[in-house]
């Protein structure tokens, strides 16, 4: 081996310092290429949370809003709930158990589809009082969204919480969203969500919590 000039190994050791500084965001370490935005993140829940609105609209509503070209809120659709003998509801003792079951399958407006199953049962007492606490589910299928395209990993849960007296629904009125989706191409990658609508009264739906990693505000 021949000695390195003096100049030569202070080089060395000045590259040697550098390199790491420059390329601390190369190679696999740095995830953050595919992260999903704020933005994204608020379009996709929005996304779903329009999903489960018409999912509901069309179980529920004798003219759903869709036929009529107009986009339904959760709030109206929930609110027009009304247990009886036509709309899925048998007696059974003193009051009667009703089932509605959820069957929705729907285009994304930029392409895809987005389907929404399950089943929301309740039993009334005889003043048309009860509680509903079910779960349905929500799948996306190459649903594109702000320039992402989304699909289930596997599937999104919504559980819905809520009271009826005298058969009319009471507010507030809450639904529970948790699953996770994957996402691509660019930045691609997959995420869980944990957010909460809120409805506290006919025109008032709030959603809150975090998708994908980031805060969601907004309304549903």
């Amino acid at each position: 081996m021949f000695p390195l000039p003096r100049n030569a190994s202070l080089f060395l050791i000045a590259v040697a310092v550098m390199v790491p500084i420059l390329c601390g965001g190369c190679g696999s370490g740095s995830s953050s290429s595919n992260s999903m935005s704020q933005a994204q993140a608020q379009a996709v829940t929005e996304q779903l949370s329009q999903a489960v609105a018409q999912a509901l609209d069309s179980a529920f509503a004798s003219n759903p809003a869709m036929a009529r070209d107009i986009r339904p809120s959760l709030s109206t659709v929930l609110r027009e709930i009304r247990p009886d003998q036509s709309s899925g509801c048998a007696p059974s003792g003193t009051g009667e158990n009703c089932n509605w079951p959820i069957s929705y399958d729907g285009t994304c407006p930029q392409g895809g589809t987005i389907a929404v199953t399950g089943d929301i049962d309740t039993t009334l007492n005889g003043s048309g009082g009860g509680s509903v606490n079910s779960q349905i589910t929500v799948t996306p299928a190459n649903c594109s969204v702000s320039n992402l395209v989304i699909n289930g990993d596997p599937n999104i849960d919504v559980g819905l919480q809520m009271s009826f007296t005298n058969s009319t629904p009471v507010f507030p009125i809450t639904l529970t969203e948790t699953g996770g989706i994957s996402y691509g191409p660019n930045p691609s990658g997959s995420c869980q969500f944990n957010v909460t609508y809120s409805i506290t009264s006919n025109t008032s739906c709030t959603i809150t919590g975090k998708a994908c990693g980031q805060s969601v505000n907004g309304s549903c």
